[in-house]
């Protein structure tokens, strides 16, 4: 009984390992980037596909990835492994065969094949095909000319190898959705995004989608930041292309403005701002600066038109100072406190004097108590750096009047020298 038992027991040890062995190893990931592709067009469309795999065990040396015709045969040898792998680089084809003559166009059939290190078992995967295509205008008449005004496109497909018809696939027509027209403020960094759908309103994340903002500066992304450094009116313009031939433009017109904003205090109950402006001005990633830190002011803040918003310190947890900058998201300087902090006073234009004539303006009856703004200095900066009237000196302070220029002249000095000296010799004579 004892036996029957323990013999029992082995078989149940040894079950799972039977089972495994007598499945060969299987596609962990498969994945083929675009299943059409235009090679040799200048559309835009996708001119490659890439294919990427890997295993769910170690396979032996020769696992490949062939490219096979509507017939079986065999066109493209895209990948062979010399040892051992699990998970093989991704692979990327053009769509022409050994020879590297481009195939024609008609559906491709992806054939995997790999044997297994453990069991030897070998796997095959046929599951997914390629479609090679070209570019035509579905407007095109048989003398060539076009009509510019209907930008609906056709893929023409021939049946590979069997002579069948033409077949022709709709291109998508893409709708984007960019937000519209908008005013922003100069060096400031501005997000511009795009969202595209196509006619079946199918979202198309797909879509690659490029920026031009009519300034000489490009960019790629469905979201991306964009700075304008001088004001004036732009036209930013969108394009958006898939792998399936839609293809679309947008414009965005773009007004440039100053941003007439400033730091109006600057206290132990944090900055304040005030916009001098006739609209929202929104202040997404501008940056306060104060004590040699800075703080990042989120997105999607904004002070709407003629409006004072306070910046606690609890929130900006700036250290305490009298001085303070508003940045762009740039870096530039959009506003500092005091107003004059960033002038640059020279002894020779401004004198001590001067100085102490216009130091009475900030006396100890203006200064405002700690829980109030600090008034800046500003008042007797630029009065002394305009020229402000000296007081007038008292009567005890008057000088005597000066000698008569005559009498300071050096000629008259040395003729009354001479006279005198002329006058000693004769009377000792």
């Amino acid at each position: 009984m004892r036996k029957n038992i323990f013999a029992v027991s082995l078989l149940f040890l040894a079950f799972p390992a039977l089972t495994h062995a007598s499945n060969p190893p299987t596609l962990a990931t498969y994945t083929v980037s675009d299943t059409t592709i235009y090679p040799s067009d200048n559309s835009g469309l996708a001119t490659t596909t890439t294919i990427d795999i890997s295993f769910s065990e170690q396979v032996k040396a020769k696992a490949s990835i062939e490219i096979t015709s509507a017939d079986g045969t065999v066109i493209k040898n895209l990948y062979s492994s010399s040892g051992t792998v699990t998970n093989p680089a991704a692979k990327i084809w053009n769509g022409t065969n050994d020879a590297g003559t481009r195939v024609n166009d008609g559906v491709y059939t992806i054939l995997i094949s790999a044997t297994s290190v453990a069991t030897n078992l070998t796997m095959t995967d046929s599951s997914k095909t390629i479609t090679v295509a070209s570019v035509h205008s579905a407007t095109d008449s048989d003398d060539g000319s076009s009509n510019s005004n209907n930008a609906t496109t056709t893929a023409v497909v021939l049946s590979a190898g069997t002579g069948g018809p033409t077949e022709f696939l709709p291109i998508p027509t893409l709708r984007i959705i960019t937000g519209g027209d908008r005013t922003i403020s100069s060096n400031a960094d501005t997000a511009f995004t795009a969202v595209v759908y196509d006619n079946k309103g199918n979202k198309r994340d797909d879509a690659i989608i490029s920026w031009s903002f009519g300034d000489g500066m490009k960019k790629t992304g469905a979201s991306v930041f964009h700075s304008y450094y001088d004001q004036g009116e732009y036209v930013a313009v969108v394009h958006a292309v898939t792998s399936d031939g839609g293809d679309a433009l947008a414009e965005i017109k773009v007004m440039v403005k100053d941003a007439s904003i400033k730091i109006v205090s600057v206290s132990a109950r944090g900055v304040t701002l005030s916009n001098g402006s006739q609209r929202t001005l929104d202040l997404s990633l501008w940056r306060l600066s104060s004590g040699g830190q800075e703080f990042k002011i989120p997105e999607n803040t904004e002070i709407l038109a003629g409006h004072t918003i306070l910046f606690p310190t609890q929130v900006i947890e700036l250290p305490s100072a009298n001085s303070a900058e508003l940045l762009y998201p740039s870096g530039e300087v959009a506003a500092s406190y005091p107003v004059g902090a960033e002038m640059k006073l020279s002894s020779a234009s401004v004198s001590i004097n001067t100085m102490q004539a216009a130091s009475p303006i900030i006396s100890g009856k203006n200064t405002k108590k700690n829980d109030e703004a600090v008034n800046a200095p500003a008042a007797a900066t630029e009065l002394a750096a305009a020229g402000a009237a000296l007081p007038q000196p008292t009567s005890s302070e008057e000088k005597t009047p000066p000698v008569s220029g005559v009498f300071h002249s050096p000629w008259t000095l040395g003729l009354l020298g001479v006279i005198v000296a002329a006058g000693g010799a004769f009377i000792l004579l």
